[in-house]
C-alpha cells in the first residue's frame, strides 16, 4: 500500500503570460510560488503530475532546525516558523505540532560534535540543548539504557505530508495562484538570447522568470538547457505502524538505527536513518567525482546498485535531448517501491528499544526520491549566466521542513533583485568551480 495523498483539483486553462513560472509542484514549487503571489507577483505553477505527489508527500514531515547544516541553518529556522504559522494564515490544519525533535546516540564522538553544534546553533537564536545520559535513557528508552546522551530542539516539529503542500497550493489557488496540473514543462523558451517564457505539453506561456524546483526530475530538465546541476538521487523507503501506544514522549525522535514520529492517522511514521539506494546513472558518472566527500562520511548507510534504471535513464535523456520525447510526460508521478527487508528491519531495531514495535505491527509503507547535492545543502538562487531563471531544489532530504523559508527567502531575492543573506551559502555558484565538494556539518 502507498502513501496516502490529498488530491486537489485545480485551474486546467492555460494563461498567455505569468510573471514567474514554477516548475515543480511540491513543497518548493508551492510556497515559492505562494510568497511571490504574496509579494504582488502573477505566478503559475506548473506540475506534471498531481501537486505533492512526489517526495513532498512521502518524506517524514520533520520540520526542524536540529542538525542542520550551519549554511542552511537560517532558513531551517525561518522554515520551522513559518510552518507554526502557515496553518492559521490558511485557515486549515497542515498537521504542524511544535514538540521538538531529539537525537540521541551511543557515540561519544557524535556526541562531542553535537556539543559544538548546539553551541553555534545557540548563538543564532536556535532553542537548542544537549540531552543527559539519564535523561536520554529515561525519556527515549523502554528497555536497557542504550544511549551515553543526545541533543534536543525545543521549537522544531513536525507537519503531515500527506496534506500539508495540498492545502496550501488548494489555498494559494483560491487566492489567484494558476497551478496547473498534469502540465509538465518540457522546455525553456528563449527570444533574442533572452528568457521569455517555457514550453510547456499544452503550449507557450510566456514570462519574465522561471524557478526550477523539480526535486529528483531537475538536474535532467537543466541538461537540456546545458546546465550542469550537480545532483544525484537517493532511493528512500519509510512506513506507518499501527497504534502501538504512548512511548513516553512527544515529537521526532532520531537514534542511530531508526528514526519515528508520531502520526495523526494513528500508529508512527518509523524508518532506518539515514539509509537508501543509489541507483548508477549517467548523473553518477558526469557528477561522481564531486560527490566523493558526501559519500565518505555516509559509507555505509547507503546502498550503490548498477541495474535496468542506469539503460533507462541514458534512453530518457537520449529520447528527451534528441528525439523531443518528453521524460516528464512518460512518468507523471515517480512511485518506487518501498525496499520491505529494511523496512522490517527498522522494526526490528526499534524493538530493542520500545517493546511494543514488531514486525507485525507494520501497517504499510512507500517509497520515495530525495535529491541530493554534492555537499549535501540546497540550491536556493538565481542562475548567474541565464537571466531570469532560478532554483529552489536539491533539498538533500530537508526540502519539507525547510520550504516554507526557502520559498519566502527566494520570492524576496526575485523580486528585489538583491542577494539575500541567508542565502549566500546556498548559491548556484558554488558549483561552477568544479571542485570536490564535501559536507561542512560541524558534527
Amino acid at each position: 500500500m502507498k502513501q496516502r495523498l490529498l488530491t486537489i483539483e485545480t485551474g486546467t486553462q492555460l494563461p498567455d503570460r505569468v510573471d514567474v513560472a514554477m516548475i515543480g509542484g511540491g513543497a518548493a514549487g508551492v510556497a515559492t510560488a505562494y510568497e511571490l503571489h504574496r509579494l504582488g507577483k502573477r505566478v503559475a505553477v506548473f506540475e506534471k503530475g498531481r501537486v505533492a505527489a512526489e517526495q513532498s508527500s512521502r518524506n517524514w514531515g520533520w520540520c526542524r532546525t536540529l542538525g542542520r547544516d550551519l549554511r542552511e541553518l537560517s532558513m531551517a529556522k525561518l522554515g520551522v516558523d513559518r510552518w507554526s504559522a502557515i496553518g492559521t494564515e490558511i485557515g486549515a490544519d497542515v498537521g504542524f505540532r511544535r514538540t521538538g525533535v531529539t537525537f540521541v546516540t551511543k557515540s561519544p564522538a557524535e556526541l562531542q560534535g553535537w556539543e559544538k553544534w548546539v553551541a553555534v546553533a545557540q548563538q543564532s537564536g536556535v532553542k537548542a540543548e544537549m540531552v543527559s545520559r539519564h535523561d536520554a535513557n529515561s525519556h527515549y528508552a523502554q528497555r536497557g539504557e542504550p544511549w551515553i546522551g543526545g541533543m534536543r530542539s525545543v521549537n522544531d516539529g513536525y507537519a503531515e505530508p500527506s496534506r500539508a503542500i495540498p492545502l496550501l497550493a488548494a489555498y494559494a489557488s483560491a487566492q489567484g495562484v494558476l497551478i496547473l496540473q498534469q502540465c509538465a514543462v518540457n522546455d525553456l523558451y528563449f527570444e533574442a538570447g533572452r528568457l521569455a517564457g517555457v514550453e510547456t505539453e499544452r503550449g507557450l506561456v510566456r514570462c519574465d522568470a522561471v524557478v526550477i524546483a523539480g526535486g529528483a526530475w531537475s538536474s535532467l530538465f537543466c541538461r537540456k538547457q546545458k546546465i550542469a546541476l550537480p545532483v544525484l538521487n537517493i532511493y528512500s523507503s519509510a512506513t506507518k505502524s499501527h497504534d502501538v501506544g504512548p512511548l513516553g514522549f512527544d515529537g521526532p525522535l532520531k537514534t542511530p538505527r531508526f528514526a519515528l514520529r508520531p502520526r495523526d492517522d494513528g500508529g508512527y511514521t518509523l524508518a532506518k536513518s539515514g539509509r537508501g539506494t543509489v541507483h548508477i546513472v549517467p548523473d553518477s558518472l558526469r557528477y561522481g567525482a564531486r560527490f566523493l566527500g558526501l559519500y565518505r562520511s555516509r559509507r555505509g548507510q547507503v546502498r550503490m546498485q548498477l541495474g535496468a534504471t542506469f539503460f533507462r535513464r541514458c534512453w530518457d535523456e537520449f529520447g528527451y535531448l534528441y528525439l523531443g520525447r518528453s521524460p516528464f510526460t512518460r512518468c507523471r508521478t515517480l512511485d518506487p517501491n518501498p525496499d520491505m527487508a529494511l523496512m522490517r528491519m527498522a522494526y526490528d531495531d526499534a524493538a530493542h528499544i520500545f517493546p511494543t514495535f514488531d514486525q507485525d505491527q507494520l501497517d504499510y509503507a512507500w517509497g520515495g526520491v530525495i535529491d541530493n547535492t554534492p555537499d549535501g545543502v540546497p540550491v536556493v538562487s538565481a542562475h548567474g549566466g541565464i537571466a531570469g531563471v532560478y532554483f529552489c531544489t536539491g533539498f538533500s532530504g530537508h526540502g519539507f521542513g525547510s520550504s516554507l523559508g526557502a520559498g519566502r527567502l527566494l520570492a524576496r531575492h526575485i523580486v528585489e533583485n538583491r542577494e539575500i543573506e541567508e542565502l549566500k551559502h546556498v548559491s548556484y555558484k558554488r558549483f561552477l568551480t568544479g571542485e570536490q565538494l564535501a559536507p561542512n556539518l560541524i558534527y
